[in-house]
């Protein structure tokens, strides 16, 4: 929990994507239901967000699928009326599936969506980098390097759902709450900080450092490596 506290307690804007779910976790009760979107934002879930009852955490798995999580949390709350559902992904996630939200009004399953939107693909933005020492296409900017964005409280609001964009740290946690005590279907967008997007503690691995990338290997990843707990 020390170790968690330095992103997830933090108030620095642009936000950590652990700040919003600290935040998350104080307003929902002990048996809500959080469904959990890929890359990044997966493994900030896993790791910063604690879960106190079976089913509560629904996530992709492995293969961290794009565009799983809106669909799912509606079929969360399809299935479980009675429980608080938030889905919390990331902006390019939100994206692939983001028309769905539709069904959450047309079918009577009050999700709350928390959009991460740190302006790209960051968890893919990590891979590159590690891979290959740079990143293409994966970076939501306009052509002078400055980030673009949809406006995604505006997107929620044309679907015929209760949306905010929170714009600084007093409001996160006032938002999430009013978000969550609607009983409506809503969305919240929290602007996210592309450098301190994704999990940091050791134990979320998509594939290996290569061999022949020797300064990160001998560095951060092989001591991270070392503090891994293993059955």
């Amino acid at each position: 929990m020390e170790q968690l506290a330095g992103r997830r307690d933090s108030d620095r804007f642009l936000f950590t994507s652990q700040r919003p779910l600290g935040a998350l976790r104080s307003v929902l009760p002990r048996d809500a239901i959080i469904v959990a979107g890929s890359g990044n934002t997966q493994g900030a879930v896993k790791q910063t967000f604690p879960v106190y009852s079976p089913r509560t955490h629904l996530t992709s798995g492995g293969f961290s699928s794009m565009g799983w999580a809106v669909p799912a949390a509606i079929g969360a709350k399809l299935a479980r009326p009675d429980r608080t559902v938030v889905c919390v992904l990331g902006d390019g996630d939100f994206l692939m599936t983001a028309q769905e939200i539709a069904l959450s009004v047309t079918a009577g399953a009050p999700v709350v969506f928390v959009v991460q939107n740190n302006a790209g693909y960051m968890s893919i933005r990590g891979g590159q980098r590690k891979q290959t020492s740079r990143h293409i296409g994966v970076e939501f900017s306009h052509p002078d390097g400055s980030p673009y964005s949809p406006d995604f409280a505006a997107m929620g609001r044309s679907f015929g759902i209760q949306s905010w964009k929170v714009t600084d740290t007093d409001s996160l946690e006032p938002t999430l709450r009013k978000a969550v005590q609607s009983g409506a279907p809503a969305l919240v967008e929290v602007v996210t900080d592309r450098d301190a997007a994704g999990p940091w503690v050791p134990g979320w691995w998509d594939f290996p450092v290569p061999a022949y990338i020797t300064d990160e290997r001998q560095n951060e990843y092989q001591r991270a490596r070392a503090t891994e707990q293993h059955l």
